[in-house]
């Protein structure tokens, strides 16, 4: 009777902590998006904020899994009592509402101002749910005592922890953040914890109760500790496969949103495939096959250096983002599921996942922090891509004949050197057929020799690095030959491309962030002072710029691009330019001739536009502008601070009564004008849209452009020109846009723009 009530009481402590870890999880995810949407005005808008955001996550729960792996070790009483105390703590920080003293002052480096806001508003509530997961896993292990099987089904409830992170990646952008304001967000995952607090204390009173001793005994006896030493080796496998991870999603998604299509949301696609990896990988071993993983890594990891290596990007859009998220998988699938392999037994569980967020950590810290500093291009990726075939080869080191196979490995890197010498002329399509072909025949003949198909896939594995390798070196080569300048910050990789003979009437200079133009300028001496791509003269902002002029202007234009805009400066204008990036400034300056070339007083506020307006009419008043020209809206990251009804009052204020706000919102997957028309709308001012489109062949670069210009200025909308091109905006059903709440979601067109 009493083992019946016992193995009752067990099930329910058993359905207690799967409760537990599955809402922790739930939470954890949920309020990394929470968090940084609400800080996302305060820094820019910037996608790096996401990067930041994530590092400063990982690294949190590197120190919950330490704090995690230290408390196991305790006896039971000691775990709850301290546990308690720590949810307690975090609960006296709720709700996750980030204080307005935080908010930067827009000069500096903004990475130190993200980690110091998220570590005071969210960093002892996420380190309580983080260290809960893999505390709750041992209170599980120790429930199961004596019961091998069932005690090797533990790390299925890491697989449980990561669906609870896909169901709150799905949940999120898809039902809450399009329904609920902010606060709202905020206060129902305050609420979320308190229940997760209280289930967290119960399951470990109910663990107490259920263990197969006696309660005092199971309170107070120690965890047991394992008599035999973990490998360096298997600890140092468990931080590379788990740095890789994490580094190559970080980098295939930096790539994919912003080289190969600016999706909005994009970025949901490469992180679902990541939490799904874990959930397969740590679910049951039917999922991960060596057989299947390792030659789809193998065969995937170079095409997609090949991939990099064209300089045209030769694939459509949609091959090629389902060509790195298929990689992507296959690398999660290889590094997780190898993980998964490698696990020790349950009681070495908390620190085995301490070592997994070590390498999390350090993955991201490289791809998030020190790539961003150190780097002028995403060379984090090709290193994700080169990485899995060096691994792959440590894997298999036992089976290898370290002779045959450094003389395979040798024909075919020396073959290789003998095709790209001056006296053989090939082309690269032959080049590669060739050395694909040797290098298959390489492997098998390797594997032949060491009678392990394991040898063979070493020596892939080594020769996939190699041409990742290559490839990356000769992508910088090919693109050199055109780029004159290639640069990297806490914004993103910015490069300047060259096109035609430098100094050429019809050559020009395009700045260029991934596949979003900033700006493109004709060499010519007569040409270069035109205005081109989504500015000429019958654009939206040159009809704001160029009807009814006065005598003088003063002119806001927020995003600086090339400085496209000064064109329009005559002697007496004054052109005041709000950029973020320091970088861009700093290319605009010395590349392109727009602010140069102006006649026009042309002045530079470097920080966020919405942050210095705001400082600048507290400390000096109106700036008092005749056009404010927002910019800012062409990628997939958009800036919705500078899109929403607090922003507007802020334009007003520095607007004249007769001035006119130009929103520029050409972007091919946003539709944008009935956002603007809502927020005219509900400010009491005039919108119309303003589109163009050139005819074809036309010389001054000029781009099909789209605009909506706000205005209560009569005479301006009753001008002839205005009324021929300005077009009424339907935004029935659209909601006003504010800083507590907008729906990105509902102006995601489902249909891309040509």
């Amino acid at each position: 009777m009493a083992e019946t009530r016992r193995a009752g009481e067990g099930s329910g402590a058993l359905a207690l902590c799967a409760s537990t870890i599955f809402v922790s999880a739930f939470l954890l995810f949920l309020v990394q998006p929470l968090i940084a949407r609400q800080i996302l005005p305060w820094f820019g808008g910037s996608a790096a904020v996401w990067t930041l955001c994530l590092v400063f996550f990982q690294v949190v729960l590197l120190l919950g899994y330490f704090y995690a792996d230290w408390l196991s070790r305790r006896p039971l009483r000691t775990q709850a009592i301290v546990h308690a105390l720590l949810l307690l703590a975090a609960c006296a920080m709720l709700p996750v509402i980030p204080d307005a003293a935080w908010k930067p002052t827009g000069q500096g480096d903004p990475a130190t101002g993200v980690l110091a806001v998220l570590a005071a508003t969210i960093g002892l509530p996420y380190l309580a749910v983080c260290t809960t997961g893999p505390l709750v896993q041992s209170w599980v292990a120790l429930l199961h005592a004596g019961d091998a099987p069932r005690q090797a089904r533990v790390y299925r409830l890491f697989a449980l922890s990561n669906l609870a992170a896909l169901f709150a990646l799905m949940v999120y952008p898809f039902v809450l953040e399009p329904v609920f304001a902010l606060r709202v967000q905020a206060l129902a995952w305050s609420a979320g914890f308190g229940l997760f607090a209280v289930l967290a204390i119960v399951s470990v009173l109910a663990v107490a109760r259920a263990k197969p001793l006696p309660v005092a005994a199971a309170i107070d006896a120690p965890a047991a500790v394992p008599a035999s030493p973990l490998s360096w080796t298997d600890q140092v496998l468990w931080l590379m496969l788990s740095a890789l991870g994490t580094v190559a999603l970080l980098a295939v998604s930096a790539f994919i949103t912003q080289d190969i299509a600016s999706v909005p949301m994009l970025w949901i696609v490469p992180l679902a495939l990541y939490l799904l990896s874990f959930v397969l990988c740590f679910d049951s071993d039917f999922w991960y096959r060596r057989w299947l993983f390792w030659p789809a890594v193998l065969v995937l990891a170079p095409v997609m250096g090949w991939y990099l290596n064209t300089p045209q990007r030769s694939l459509p859009i949609p091959a090629a983002i389902g060509l790195f998220c298929a990689g992507l998988f296959a690398i999660c699938m290889f590094s997780n599921g190898e993980l998964a392999r490698a696990r020790p037994g349950p009681a070495r569980l908390t620190r085995f996942y301490l070592l997994l967020s070590l390498g999390g950590a350090l993955g991201g810290i490289f791809a998030g922090v020190v790539a961003p500093h150190f780097f002028n291009g995403y060379w984090e990726l090709p290193a994700s891509l080169a990485a899995p075939g060096l691994i792959l080869l440590w894997l298999v080191r036992g089976r290898q004949r370290w002779v045959w196979l450094g003389f395979a490995l040798a024909v075919v890197v020396g073959f290789a050197a003998f095709l790209r010498m001056d006296a053989v002329a090939v082309s690269t399509n032959v080049f590669y057929a060739s050395i694909a072909a040797l290098a298959c025949f390489a492997v098998l003949y390797t594997a032949w020799r060491a009678r392990s198909w394991a040898a063979g896939a070493g020596l892939a594995g080594v020769l996939v690095s190699a041409a990742v390798a290559w490839l990356s070196i000769a992508s910088v080569r090919e693109a050199d030959n055109r780029t004159m300048l290639r640069v990297r910050n806490f914004y993103g990789a910015l490069r300047v491309e060259q096109f035609g003979i430098p100094g050429a009437p019809t050559a020009s200079r395009r700045l260029m962030h991934g596949v979003i133009s900033h700006g493109e300028q004709l060499q010519g001496a007569v040409q270069r002072r035109l205005p081109s791509t989504y500015y000429g003269p019958e654009s939206g902002a040159g009809l704001a710029l160029l009807t009814n002029r006065g005598a003088l202007q003063r002119v806001g234009v927020i995003g600086l691009g090339v400085g496209t805009l000064a064109a329009f400066g005559r002697s007496g204008d004054t052109f005041r330019f709000y950029e973020i990036n320091p970088r861009v400034t700093a290319a605009a300056r010395s590349h392109f001739t727009y602010l140069a070339d102006s006649a026009a007083t042309v002045e530079i506020a470097q920080g966020d536009a919405r942050l210095l307006m705001q400082q600048e009419l507290e400390a000096h008043g109106s700036q008092r502008f005749d056009v404010i020209v927002i910019d800012a809206f062409s990628g997939d990251a958009i800036p919705m601070h500078l899109m929403t009804r607090e922003a507007l009052a802020l334009y007003r204020r520095h607007l004249l009564p007769t001035g006119v706000i130009a929103f520029h919102i050409s972007n091919r997957h946003l539709a944008l004008a009935p956002v603007v028309k809502r927020l005219a709308e509900d400010a009491g001012m005039q919108a119309v849209r303003v589109g163009f489109k050139p005819a074809p062949g036309n010389p001054t670069l000029e781009h099909t452009s789209e605009y909506v210009l706000l205005t209560n200025d009569g005479r301006f909308l009753q001008d002839p020109v205005v009324r021929e091109r300005g077009e009424t905006i339907d935004a029935t059903g659209v909601t006003t846009w504010t800083d507590d709440h907008s729906n990105l979601l509902a102006a995601l067109q489902w249909t891309t723009k040509p």
